[in-house]
């Protein structure tokens, strides 16, 4: 048994398991080996040592019979279990006998029952008397009472007797006290055969719950009660279970033995039952008696779709179809081993109507003969806000084989004529498709397209057509019935104001008789002609030369007039500040910032590569550190990514904004959709950034050189590189030294605006440091741009 098994046997049994488990393993290390033979055969009170079992991997008993040895593990855990044998795996305390129940008057006693005898009238007194081993009762006053071997009512009947015959004026009143302790034998295939001491008020089933219930190979159907050799009655535990029927599970007698042969014969039952399982058979010949077992049929169950599992003469699993409608059940006779599956009805719906996409409740409706599109849908407060009720779509299956065809039609002229021809007649199975003019129907029709393609073959091509251009919703759709170039356009939105009127092109591929590839261009106008598509047609319906969606620009700062503004092709930048007006006075043009959209692009995408180059050189860093048992510092590393993250996308193109004022013919340049042009306020300020002891901003001064600057800032700190100091002009440029000196003599003008970056001199630093002083310091030259801003 398992260790729950145990504990639940020990309970009933009033022992401690604890105690038990200690002397077992105090005997096994005592000895090396088994416990002896008398310890496991000997009179028991309590559970026993369990003898020898099977043990899976996991070191518990192999319970599990599997009908088909050819199964994994993993497939057996799902098979059907044995029916009943659940019953012995918990639950030992509730089948314990009751002691403090009133005695049945045919209770039969025995050496070491109590009685309670209480004396009244002329004198009242109370004796405690046990019968002792010779069968007997010491009486005071009156000598020993012959009582073993009666029943309890002729025990009341005797002593009152007695009493009155021999203590005048003196009556009786006999009840029972402890009751005395029996033993009995359970052999057989139960968990743990052996000898157990039971109360004698216990059955059969206690003795068995006492011995660790039935085996997975013992009979639950034909459990024998022995006495002095004989079968007294024959216990059938389905009675029990099945129908609560207790009649056969008598009361033991001191020596009795019960017995469980080896399980029966055995017969499944799986699929549309109420109680899957296997069951024992008995008298049970038929299938009709074995569904009896298993509780009967569910409501779901396809009798036409039955079918026998059983063992053929060659020794092989066979299935054998069989029907269990009407009385045939009672004619299938069943064989040892069968497993009986039952069908069951299938999950799918038939003769319903489902209806899809923009309507307020996508639903299944039943389908009737004569039913009709209107019959389900019948106005347009069904569906979603903004419906498109020029064209739908009906999916439906193709009879005796599954595939599927495409209808269109129109709701509008459905809603117009109910009952009509407009008026869709529907089939069992049919989708209804609804399209609402904002969700883009590509994507519901994706399922639709995929289907349409995996069908197609050698004979059949894909029913698949697509339209581009001036539509709303441009991208292949499946090809309807008939559909033509305007039903095409219908089912894509309809046209779009970039339209070129009607004009359309059909593009058409063809296969001729020598299986070569024809590819047709076929000019439509949509306006008088409507010509009906073929499978891979291609719709493009052209667009308005030139036509481009509105372009806008973003004019921020120092502007008369700052906002957006749209422009036309060619437009330049001078003519959108003519535009807004001019500068005001307070303008820098100097510091003008400029940003195109294409360039933030690209930007995001260096940081992203930079990001996934820092963390791959903190990966390889940490590496390093393992191998040297050196740590990496972590909050670093992590300041690194963050800092990265943080720096943001500007997309600045660097331009001379006095100089195109000045020189618009040679200097002024085209916009495009996305800049921006940003005139910050006029403010004298340089900032000092890098290695440098204090970074902060001076206000201007045209007298002060580069190092003025630096000496104003601190000074430089001792990891900073002299050689390579720079300096980012106003305008975004960046003024590169020359030769040995900063910039090839220290007198290169400094105008407002301006940053000077000291960098790190990098031979002084490991990589990691590297890449920490490197993002520090273009997240200082993002604060710099983010102050020439604010200027």
């Amino acid at each position: 048994m398992s260790s729950s098994q145990q504990e639940a046997v020990a309970r009933a049994m009033g022992v401690d398991i604890g105690q038990i488990r200690a002397a077992v393993d105090a005997a096994q290390q005592s000895s090396g080996a088994s416990l002896p033979q008398e310890a496991v055969s000997g009179p028991r009170s309590a559970t026993p040592a369990p003898t020898t079992q099977s043990l899976d991997e996991n070191g518990m008993p192999l319970t599990d019979i599997s009908l088909d040895e050819g199964k994994d593990a993993k497939e057996e855990t799902s098979e059907l279990k044995r029916f009943g044998y659940d019953l012995f795996r918990f639950g030992a305390d509730s089948f314990t006998p009751a002691s403090d129940i009133p005695i049945p008057a045919d209770y039969v006693l025995g050496p070491g029952d109590t009685l309670v005898i209480q004396l009244y009238g002329k004198e009242s007194e109370t004796h405690t008397l046990t019968i002792n081993r010779d069968g007997t009762v010491q009486f005071p006053d009156i000598g020993p009472v012959t009582l073993a071997g009666l029943r309890f009512q002729a025990v009341v009947d005797k002593i009152e007797e007695v009493v009155s015959e021999q203590m005048i004026g003196i009556r009786s009143s006999v009840t029972m006290g402890q009751l005395r302790t029996i033993r009995v034998f359970v052999l057989g295939e139960v968990n743990v055969p052996g000898s157990y001491v039971v109360g004698s008020l216990s059955t059969m089933t206690n003795a068995i719950f006492a011995s660790g219930g039935i085996s997975e190979i013992g009979s639950l159907r034909n459990i024998q009660l022995k006495r002095n050799g004989e079968t007294i009655t024959t216990l059938d535990l389905y009675d029990l279970l099945l129908r609560g029927d207790t009649r056969h599970d008598v009361r033991l007698l001191p020596g009795d033995v019960i017995f469980i042969p080896p399980v029966g014969r055995t017969a499944a039952a799986s699929g549309a039952v109420k109680r899957p399982a296997i069951y024992e058979l008995r008298d049970e010949r038929n299938a009709a008696e074995l569904l009896k077992l298993a509780g009967g049929l569910k409501a779901t169950a396809y009798l036409p779709a039955s079918k026998i599992e059983r063992i053929s003469a060659t020794g092989e699993r066979t299935l054998v179809d069989i029907s269990l409608e009407g009385n045939n059940a009672a004619q299938v006779v069943l064989r040892d081993a069968d497993i009986l599956h039952v069908g069951d009805t299938l999950e799918s719906i038939t003769d319903t109507i489902s209806v899809t996409g923009h309507v307020k409740r996508e639903d299944t409706h039943p389908w009737r003969a004569g039913l009709r599109f209107t019959d389900i849908i019948p106005t347009a407060d069904a569906l979603l806000s903004l419906p498109d009720l020029d064209l739908a779509l009906i999916v439906r299956e193709v009879p005796n084989s599954r595939e599927i065809d495409v209808i269109s039609f129109s709701p509008l002229a459905a809603f117009a004529g109910p009952g009509t021809a407009t008026d869709p007649l529907l089939q069992p199975r049919d989708e209804l498709m609804l399209f609402g003019y904002e969700e883009d129907r590509t994507l519901l029709v994706l399922p639709l397209v995929e289907r349409l393609r995996l069908q197609a073959d050698y004979d059949q091509h894909q029913q698949i057509v697509r339209v581009d251009g001036s539509v709303r919703f441009p991208g292949e759709y499946p090809l309807a019935q008939s559909m033509s170039a305007k039903d095409l356009v219908l089912l894509a939105g309809g046209f779009t104001e970039s339209a070129l009127g009607r004009d359309a092109e059909i593009t058409r591929y063809d296969v001729n008789a020598q299986r070569e590839r024809v590819v047709l261009h076929i000019k439509v106008d949509l306006a008088s002609e409507d010509p009906v598509l073929q499978e891979g047609d291609s719709l493009r319906v052209q667009q308005i030369p030139l036509w481009k969606e509105k372009e806008t620009v973003v004019l921020e700062g120092e502007f008369l007039h700052p906002g957006t503004y749209a422009i036309l092709p060619g437009e330049t930048l001078i003519d959108v500040i003519q535009r807004a007006g001019g500068l005001t006075a307070q303008a820098y043009p100097l510091g003008a910032i400029f940003t195109r959209q294409e360039l933030r692009e690209a930007e995001a995408r260096a940081l992203l590569d930079l990001k996934e180059e820092v963390q791959a050189d903190i990966a390889a860093s940490r590496l390093e550190a393992s191998d040297t048992r050196q740590d990496v510092d972590e909050e670093q590393a992590q300041m690194i990514l963050e800092s990265i993250e943080s720096t943001e996308a500007l997309g600045r193109m660097v331009i001379d904004l006095p100089g195109i004022i000045a020189k618009p013919g040679d200097l002024d340049f085209e916009l495009v959709d996305g800049d921006k042009i940003t005139i910050p306020r006029y403010k004298p300020s340089v900032t000092v950034v890098g290695e440098v002891q204090y970074p902060t901003s001076h206000f201007f001064d045209g007298g002060l050189s580069v190092d003025d600057y630096l000496r104003r800032s601190g000074g430089l700190k001792r990891n900073a590189d002299k050689k390579r100091i720079y300096v980012v002009k106003a305008n975004g440029s960046v003024i590169q030294p020359k030769g040995n000196g900063w910039f090839g003599g220290r007198n290169d003008k400094l105008s407002p605006g301006d940053t000077i970056v000291v960098p790190l001199d990098t031979k002084r630093v490991d990589k990691l440091t590297l890449w920490a002083s490197v993002t520090r310091i273009m997240y200082e030259a993002a604060l710099g741009v983010a102050a020439l801003r604010s200027l």
